[in-house]
């Protein structure tokens, strides 16, 4: 009888420990989910800036006033902005709206579509498949993006090594602001 007693409590342990296993890997891909989709969404609204309200002379200050406001929209509506202003291949805004689609079901349903996940390791492994999809979609969407604004900054006579420059030292500002 205490033996069987004590088979039960370690087997209650382990389930345990390898359901929170698997809730800290759920989390964890869902907030780099999150992240890539939030960096994906911010340089979308640049985009938008830069091709469509951005003017020759407008300065820094006014540029970083206009892409603050386009920042404030929903995915979605600048989504739709960049697509009516013509800015979008079909290929990329077709990968735009099916990566809303993903974020609004993360956003909103995952939990609820997902709560045997930590559970089962089934769920758990489809979930992690949907999760690891949703942020890879997003980092090819912003390498694409970066493409497009490259070559829209050369074509009007900005340098490789200008640009190479600024990204090194915007990188370099991300990296150690908070170690200051």
């Amino acid at each position: 009888m205490f033996v069987n007693s004590m088979f039960t409590i370690m087997d209650t342990i382990a389930q345990r420990l390898e359901t929170a296993d698997r809730l800290n890997e759920i989390l964890r891909r869902v907030g780099f989910a999150l992240w890539q989709i939030q960096e994906l969404e911010s340089v979308a609204a640049q985009y938008f800036v830069l091709l469509s309200q951005a003017q020759k002379g407008m300065g820094l200050q006014a540029g970083n006033i206009l892409i603050e406001e386009a920042q404030k929209k929903t995915f979605g509506a600048t989504i739709r902005r960049l697509a009516q202003s013509g800015l979008l291949t079909p290929g990329i805004e077709r990968g735009l709206n099916d990566l809303l689609a993903e974020r609004n079901w993360l956003v909103h349903k995952s939990r609820a579509n997902s709560r045997s996940a930590p559970y089962n390791d089934v769920a758990a492994r489809k979930l992690f498949g949907r999760l690891d999809r949703i942020a890879e979609q997003a980092l090819a969407l912003l390498k694409e993006i970066g493409e497009l604004t490259e070559c829209f900054a050369k074509k009007h006579g900005t340098t490789e090594e200008y640009i190479k420059e600024t990204s090194k030292r915007l990188l370099d500002e991300w990296r150690y602001a908070d170690a200051t």
